[in-house]
């Protein structure tokens, strides 16, 4: 049967449930996304010392991923516009598993350099895929929801690799008895999940709620404007025009990159700073330090999923209460100019489990945020939603990979108070331009 036929057989049933089966696909992928990217970081300790490298030529690692994955979000999104999510997010999940299984068979910093920059590579479309499918399966009503439930599926995947990680690693070294080289294992096991996702991905989503058997009419009708044209695409010109004109493209390009900055240290240098600054209070007091830094990290990760979910019902809740415009704004105020004082009474602490709370603290504000964030981008991208978020997700992540390899140097010569303070002006700015955004203000308006 058709899927025409049998949505005009349904169309007096109740709506499917097909756009929450869609959102699900995008979150795991999320959870895969941010396992891949950040499972480097818990074993940060044992690379360094097994592979002979700095902590400045790590950091290293850290900005040719942020460079490639923020050089290619806007063709990776124009690609997503231009010719559906189903067939490119498939082939960018593939491309950084692959990536992924390679990392476990690097020899040195030269092949993880490389591997890096194909892994940012890879992953640049993912974010800018989810957020057009999303705009295609998902009313408006619903988007602040949904697009944190995928963001959050991110953070579960920081979680996962900072809790599971160095777990993993011990559990490998038992098994098989090996004394190095545990983390590659844990790699290999990680990029081959990716594989699984893409033929799930590829078997369960269509571009249209339209064109999904499972949908009937009347989810297609819930969904409303979703149904436009999943290739349409504005030409190049006139879309890099328009992008170059708004403000609120300039100011989230902005607030995109200072949140980064700010965030940036939490999922990056977090482990090594607990390693080096309390590790022997760590195993002294507690266990293995590399598997006790990993969890307190983790801890954090948890923590911005409640605060991200926490966030995305807060803001689809200030838009119907006080209207679009604040009701992104004040999401984004609030988190960052909380999260700058709580960076600079941070860089006080000295006791390792008060530190830890602050940290836990600033990763639930920043997500408090995130829901604001990622909605926006729907709200003012119109057809040309996966390019928007193409062009903020460059610059925010422009910013992660410059001050990625900064902190590391910064590590390096033990200038750690710097890490903090320039990790609360960044976010003093992230508030400041969040002041001056209108979502209210469409990129382009919406075609009936």
């Amino acid at each position: 049967m058709s899927p025409n036929i049998q949505q005009q057989q349904n169309s007096d049933d109740s709506p499917t449930r097909v756009r929450f089966l869609v959102v699900a696909l995008c979150m795991v992928m999320s959870v895969l996304l941010y396992l891949d990217r950040f499972a480097l970081s818990p074993a940060t300790d044992p690379i360094l010392r097994e592979l002979k490298i700095t902590k400045e030529e790590f950091g290293r690692t850290y900005f040719a991923f942020f460079f490639a994955y923020a050089l290619l979000q806007v063709p990776a999104g124009w690609l997503s516009d231009r010719f559906g999510a189903r067939g490119t997010l498939t082939l960018y999940v593939v491309g950084w598993s692959l990536a992924t299984v390679c990392l476990g068979l690097a020899g040195g910093l030269p092949a993880i350099l490389v591997l890096r920059l194909a892994l940012g590579a890879t992953q640049a479309g993912a974010y800018p895929a989810a957020a057009s499918l999303l705009k295609r399966w998902i009313p408006a009503a619903a988007r602040g929801r949904a697009n944190t439930t995928v963001s959050m599926g991110g953070r579960a995947g920081g979680l996962i690799a900072f809790f599971c990680t160095p777990m993993l690693m011990l559990l490998v070294g038992q098994w098989l008895g090996w004394e190095t080289g545990r983390w590659r294992a844990v790699f290999v096991l990680y990029g081959s999940l990716g594989f699984v996702w893409a033929a799930l991905f590829w078997w369960l989503f269509r571009d249209l709620p339209r064109l999904h058997p499972w949908c009937n009419a009347a989810e297609v009708e819930l969904i409303g404007k979703a149904q436009e044209n999943p290739r349409s695409s504005i030409g190049g010109w006139k879309a890099a025009w328009a992008l170059a004109q708004s403000k609120e493209v300039w100011l989230l390009c902005v607030f995109n990159c200072a949140v980064n900055v700010g965030w940036i240290f939490l999922v990056s240098w977090l482990p090594q700073y607990l390693i080096e600054t309390h590790g022997r209070y760590l195993t002294e007091q507690i266990g293995d330090k590399l598997v006790v830094a990993g969890m307190m990290t983790a801890m954090t990760g948890l923590a911005g999923m409640c605060g991200g979910l926490l966030g995305g019902a807060t803001t689809d809740w200030l838009v119907k209460s006080f209207g679009l415009s604040w009701g992104r704004r004040l999401p984004g105020v609030c988190a960052g100019g909380v999260v700058f004082v709580l960076y600079l009474v941070a860089s006080q602490i000295r006791d390792v489990w008060l530190f830890v709370g602050m940290m836990v603290a600033i990763s639930f504000v920043i997500d408090f945020g995130l829901g604001a964030s990622w909605a926006i981008y729907q709200d003012i991208g119109g057809r040309q939603v996966a390019s928007v978020l193409g062009v903020g997700n460059m610059c925010g992540n422009l910013g992660a990979a410059v001050f990625a390899w900064l902190f590391g140097w910064l590590a390096q010569n033990n200038h750690w108070q710097v890490v903090f303070v320039i990790s609360a002006a960044a976010m003093a700015l992230n508030s400041l331009c969040w002041l001056f955004f209108d979502a209210a203000r469409p990129i382009w308006k919406e075609e009936n």
